[in-house]
C-alpha cells in the first residue's frame, strides 16, 4: 500500500465514523428541538462532502492535502517555506447556487452564535428573505417531499416544520459522501496500476 492509499484509508475511515456519529444523533437533535445541534450536524457533514468532492476534483493537489490532514494540520496545502499549510477555505469548496451552498449557509446560523440561536424567540426560517426560503422549500419538496415524519411546506411554513426535514437532509448528505469516498478511494487506487 502507498503512502496515499495509507493515507486515505485513515481520511476515509475519519469521514466514516463522524457520518455514522452524525446519523446517531439526529433523530434525538430533532426530536427534542435541538435546532442548534441538528443545524451543526447537517453543517459538519457537508463539511465532510466538500472536502471529498474537492480531493475528487484537485487530482495533483490530493496527497499534500491528505498528507497535512492526516498529519493534523488541517485540509490545505503545504506552504512554499515548509511552515505550515494554506488551508483552503470553505468558500473555495461549496459549489454555488446549489443545495449545498443552501445547507452550508443555513448550517453555518448554527454553527456560528448568531440570531438563529434564538428560535424560541424569533423564527430564523421566516427571517430569511422570502426568495431564500422559496429555495429551500423547492429543494426540500423536490428531494425529500412524502417521507415519513415531515409534512408539506411552503415559504410561510415555521422552523419547526422545516427542521423536521433535518434527519432526511443528513440522509443525502451522508449517501453523497459515501458515494464520494468510494469514487476516490478507486481513483487513487487506479493510480498506481
Amino acid at each position: 500500500m502507498t503512502d496515499l492509499e495509507e493515507e486515505f484509508a485513515f481520511f476515509a475511515k475519519a469521514t466514516e465514523e463522524r457520518s455514522a456519529e452524525h446519523r446517531q444523533i439526529i433523530n434525538t437533535a430533532v426530536e427534542n428541538k435541538w435546532w442548534s445541534i441538528a443545524g451543526s450536524l447537517l453543517r459538519m457533514e457537508l463539511d465532510s462532502l466538500i472536502r471529498v468532492n474537492y480531493l475528487r476534483t484537485h487530482p495533483n493537489d490530493r496527497a499534500q492535502i491528505l498528507s497535512a490532514c492526516v498529519a493534523g494540520l488541517g485540509f490545505g496545502i503545504p506552504k512554499q517555506d515548509g511552515a505550515g499549510i494554506k488551508r483552503i477555505p470553505d468558500a473555495v469548496m461549496v459549489p454555488k447556487g446549489g443545495w449545498e451552498q443552501r445547507v452550508y449557509d443555513f448550517g453555518n446560523r448554527f454553527v456560528h452564535l448568531t440570531e438563529a440561536h434564538n428560535y424560541t424567540e424569533r423564527d430564523p426560517f421566516i427571517a430569511l428573505p422570502e426568495d431564500e426560503r422559496k429555495a429551500i422549500v423547492e429543494y426540500l419538496d423536490h428531494y425529500h417531499r412524502g417521507k415519513s415524519g415531515v409534512e408539506i411546506l411552503s415559504v410561510d411554513s415555521p422552523f419547526d416544520n422545516v427542521a423536521r426535514y433535518a434527519p432526511h437532509v443528513l440522509a443525502k448528505i451522508i449517501d453523497n459522501t459515501r458515494y464520494g469516498v468510494e469514487a476516490l478511494g478507486r481513483e487513487i487506487t487506479q493510480k498506481r496500476y
